[in-house]
């Protein structure tokens, strides 16, 4: 059902972009990736959770496009492919810069997961709603922030709702090496003034979520990535945890 909400607001953005805006740039990308864990096997209360922790293949496909008003970016993914029906899982994320006052934004996220398994189900939105900047830019490099209030759906009833704020950004920088093209990417999330019940779950007010990636293109469509994957009172786990993410893919 949250998938296909997710899905209605991708069209419903799509929909109502001017007539006059002008396309500038977009991409689309669809991959599998090989995710091992290397630390975060710890759960809250010092619960061992190792047995969600294995690792897993998941496959995706990913887009955005850029327009005189602003950006757009989702994803979705369906993950542990390689397990029983019964312990795979799902992802999506949709996000909106539209541009409000030069490079200003006004900045929209939403983001879903929904899983099961050993852990047990679980099933969570986080959606996000504030201001950002696109000004940071250049020909080989962008850095894009924001920050906004940060609402919650989440299985734990009194979690769920008004959740302090996140503040976060996308970045990269794309460069050569001996003539082969390589991209650093980032994505980082930081959540703040969680409330009680949230707090309690997460094992503390505030929470760390992100990823550095490098990405190499084999060919003009073929290309492969190292993600660093990180968190810290996030995703299950008490303190800090992170995993590598192996991925090869096709540019559409």
């Amino acid at each position: 059902m949250r998938k296909s909400v997710v899905a209605l607001s991708v069209l419903a953005a799509a929909a109502a972009v001017p007539a006059q805006a002008e396309y500038l740039y977009g991409f689309g990308n669809v991959y599998a990736d090989y995710l091992t864990w290397t630390n975060g096997t710890q759960g809250f209360d010092k619960q061992d959770v190792s047995d969600a922790r294995d690792d897993h293949i998941t496959i995706g496909a990913e887009g955005g496009a850029g327009f005189t008003w602003g950006e757009i970016y989702g994803f979705y993914e369906y993950e542990k492919v390689d397990r029983a029906s019964s312990e795979r899982g799902q992802a999506a994320k949709f996000s909106m810069h539209y541009k409000v006052a030069g490079n200003v934004t006004a900045y929209g996220q939403i983001y879903d997961l929904s899983q099961s398994g050993a852990g047990g189900a679980f099933d969570e939105q986080n959606r996000v709603l504030g201001m950002g900047y696109v000004g940071l830019t250049g020909d080989n490099y962008w850095f894009k922030p924001w920050v906004g209030v940060h609402d919650v759906t989440t299985g734990t009833g009194e979690a769920a709702g008004m959740n302090g704020g996140m503040f976060g950004w996308s970045a990269g920088y794309s460069f050569e090496i001996a003539g082969q093209p390589l991209l650093v990417t980032n994505w980082n999330e930081i959540e703040f003034a969680r409330n009680d019940a949230y707090t309690e779950m997460q094992n503390g007010s505030t929470g760390l979520n992100g990823g550095l990636s490098l990405t190499y293109d084999i060919t003009d469509t073929i290309y492969t990535s190292l993600t660093y994957r990180y968190f810290a009172n996030k995703l299950g786990v008490d303190g800090y945890g992170d995993a590598a993410i192996f991925r090869i893919g096709m540019h559409l």
